[in-house]
């Protein structure tokens, strides 16, 4: 190694050295303002019609920087429609028609989720349509894509007061809608950025003892050579505590690659945004899942200024 090589080498540390904490800081200007709704679940133009207050609400859309919401809905004419309502769905086919992109931009929308258990209701061909309504009226969208880098990835909107980005997953959706990667010579599969979950039963100890005794009683069942603190039975986990009810065990490569992505995501923009679409533990809850408290820690130590 000659003399410039070794100079060369000793500056590497400094040159090289990357402030990783400091990326991850919130750089947005002061005066920022977010308006957060819940779900869009839009059919019409709404902004025509006569709804007393509505206009009020309105107001306070537009005035925002950023306005954000769950597209939980598909936008396009369905008399023209070339795709199919998909033999798995979210509940309902949701589908709106083609003015109401241009409705929520006029409402002030400017930044969407688009990863729920709806963004399939019609399909791939469904999905790319919403896409291209979306685009078209100026609105940014996280949570689906043509595979599962695309899906994950953040999306950004610009404003005055700097640049905003989303990440968007859902752990409520249909099996056939999630996202995958290209491998090998087998193309992506576009989709949602899903988070996987392993739902358990949480009973009583004797309740447990129970249940044990079904599961060794079915034919071609199989018992256990040892005493195990679940019990499996018709495809349903269960296992013994204190406190019954629903528990979540969230798919740690789901995890990590959602972390990867906010903290991608925060490094290229001034506030980030994670948000994920569930119905866990059930539609009416006022409690959140079990796993979410913790999981919530991680995506703002990733980097999330907004959960």
């Amino acid at each position: 190694m000659n003399a410039d090589q070794n100079a060369d080498r000793n500056k590497g540390p400094e040159l090289n050295s990357y402030d990783v904490a400091g990326s991850l800081e919130t750089n947005i200007a002061d005066g920022f303002t977010l308006v957060a709704v819940g779900d869009l679940i839009v059919s019409r133009r709404l902004t025509n019609g006569s709804h007393p207050g509505f206009a009020q609400v309105v107001e306070i859309l537009r005035t925002a920087d950023v306005t954000f919401g769950n597209l939980e809905t598909n936008i396009f004419d369905i008399r023209s429609f070339e795709g199919s309502p998909q033999a798995e769905y979210g509940g309902a086919y949701h589908v709106s028609l083609p003015e109401t992109g241009p409705d929520l931009r006029t409402m002030g929308f400017n930044l969407v989720s688009y990863a729920n258990n709806h963004a399939f209701d019609w399909g791939v061909e469904g999905m790319r349509l919403t896409c291209r309504a979306l685009e078209e009226n100026g609105i940014a969208y996280a949570g689906v894509g043509e595979n599962l880098s695309q899906a994950g990835a953040a999306r950004f909107v610009e404003t005055s007061k700097g640049r905003v980005g989303l990440v968007s997953s859902a752990s409520t959706f249909t099996p056939m809608s999630r996202a995958c990667d290209a491998v090998g010579e087998a193309p992506g599969r576009p989709g949602i950025n899903t988070l996987r979950l392993e739902r358990s039963i949480v009973v009583e100890p004797k309740m447990l003892d129970s249940l044990r005794m079904v599961r060794d009683s079915l034919p071609n069942f199989g018992r256990s050579g040892r005493q195990s603190d679940n019990v499996k039975v018709a495809n349903v986990t269960f296992r013994a505590g204190e406190r019954p009810g629903y528990s979540y065990e969230p798919n740690p490569k789901d995890v990590a690659n959602i972390l990867r992505n906010i903290r991608r995501g925060k490094q290229f923009s001034d506030f980030c945004i994670f948000t994920n679409h569930g119905h866990e533990p059930g539609n009416w809850s006022e409690e959140p899942a079990d796993y979410e408290r913790e999981f919530a820690h991680q995506t703002v130590d990733a980097g999330a200024d907004a959960y």
